[in-house]
């Protein structure tokens, strides 16, 4: 079936505006398709093998098709069967609900290409189109064909790595798109499942939620505070901002130090992320800053330090710095009611133990000390008395 769906969507972003011989071919793919159990409504059905509708019309569908398609394809079949491409995007057009991004490629010498094609229903929100550009990018895409030495691609969505300290450790930005972020006070703006995406963690985030994980977990040790300290000095973000303000702060690295009251493991249950991101589980830290005001903030590292464990116990209490980048407002259950949390992204902990303090002596150890002085008071005691008698 998959391989069924990859050739559609071949055929679908092959089609050219009013070309008829192309649509007779998309229309025998879709009706293998449909004969293989891919079930699709009686619209479609009559849309796409009406012959009596104007080609025109052919077009706007088999653009529709192409976007529920290609999301449909998992991202890790298409990095283990598909092609890879990294290289700079300069130029992209539309062609109907379709994106047509140029691309530069960096390795045209072993390759023998300067520059490819790749045809795509999703592109990131901070792109323009019909305007030249110079931006990093990433696809795992379906080799077409090649047409006048350059050749050509579809995918399910274009990787953005702009020139920021995000995009510099590899964070695919253009992730972020799929999740928006919202302030508690505009719940009531939007509808339940923008909510529900907004503050719950859904499979939206499994690409930028992961993705982030992954890419700050990766970094040198010690460099993502020092980031976080150099962004301080530049534009400071207070605790109460991460609260206030979850827009504004995304993305940025924070310093935070204060009392971890709960640490949880949370498994990681879903083949795809496992296989595209190499994470089967990470850590929950429930973090209480004196800024939070008896709030917590969430902070998920992929490791914590030796010697410091999970725990959730009422006398649970550990003192750590750590270094995070603010990813949106979480919601998360309690006994009592829903609670509104910050949600940030961190490497390793920084854990403060607390300091052993000496055992005090045991009754058996103070039994005898007790006896060791009182026999020392009775000979020092003698002793003088002798010396005493001796001088007389």
């Amino acid at each position: 079936m998959r391989i069924l769906v990859l050739r559609l969507i071949v055929f679908l972003l092959m089609v050219p505006a009013g070309g008829g011989e192309e649509i007779a071919v998309c229309r025998d793919v879709f009706r293998e398709i449909l004969e293989s159990g891919l079930e699709l409504d009686e619209t479609g059905r009559q849309r796409l093998f009406n012959g009596n509708i104007p080609p025109e019309e052919h077009i706007d569908s088999l653009c529709q098709w192409t976007e529920r398609l290609a999301r449909t394809v998992p991202k890790s079949f298409l990095q283990k069967n598909g092609t890879s491409l990294k290289g700079t995007a300069v130029f992209v057009t539309k062609f109907g609900t379709v994106y047509r991004v140029k691309l530069i490629l960096p390795d045209h010498r072993e390759t023998g290409y300067r520059e490819a094609v790749i045809f795509t229903p999703v592109i990131p929100n901070g792109w323009s189109v019909g305007q030249p550009m110079r931006e990093s990018t990433a696809a795992a895409g379906v080799y077409l064909k090649t047409y006048q030495n350059v050749p050509i691609f579809a995918a399910p969505a274009m990787q953005w790595f702009p020139n920021t300290w995000l995009g510099r450790i590899g964070f695919d930005a253009a992730a972020f798109d799929r999740v928006p972020v919202y302030r508690v006070t505009e719940r009531d703006q939007h509808d339940a499942e923008s909510n529900r995406r907004a503050f719950k963690l859904t499979e939206f985030d499994s690409e930028p939620f992961y993705g982030l994980l992954r890419a700050v977990s990766a970094m040198p040790a010690g460099r993502l505070e020092q980031e976080a300290k150099r962004q301080q000095a530049e534009s400071p973000v207070s605790v109460t901002e991460l609260f206030n303000n979850p827009r504004e702060t995304r993305g940025k690295a924070v310093l935070l130090h204060g009392t971890a009251k709960r640490i949880i493991r949370t498994a990681v249950t879903d083949d795809e992320v496992q296989w595209l991101f190499g994470i089967d589980f990470y850590y929950q830290i429930y973090l209480f800053t004196a800024e939070s005001q008896g709030n917590p903030i969430v902070v998920c590292v992929r490791s914590l330090p030796d010697g410091l464990q999970p725990g959730d116990s009422p006398d649970f209490a550990e003192q750590i710095t750590v270094a995070a980048v603010p990813y949106k407002l979480w919601i998360f259950e309690t006994k009592k009611q829903p609670h509104y949390a910050p949600l940030l992204i961190g490497r390793e902990p920084v854990w403060h133990p607390k300091p052993v303090m000496p055992k005090p002596p045991s009754s058996a150890a103070a039994v005898s000390l007790t006896l060791f002085l009182t026999l020392w008071l009775i000979w020092f005691a003698c002793r003088q008395t002798a010396l005493l008698n001796h001088r007389r």
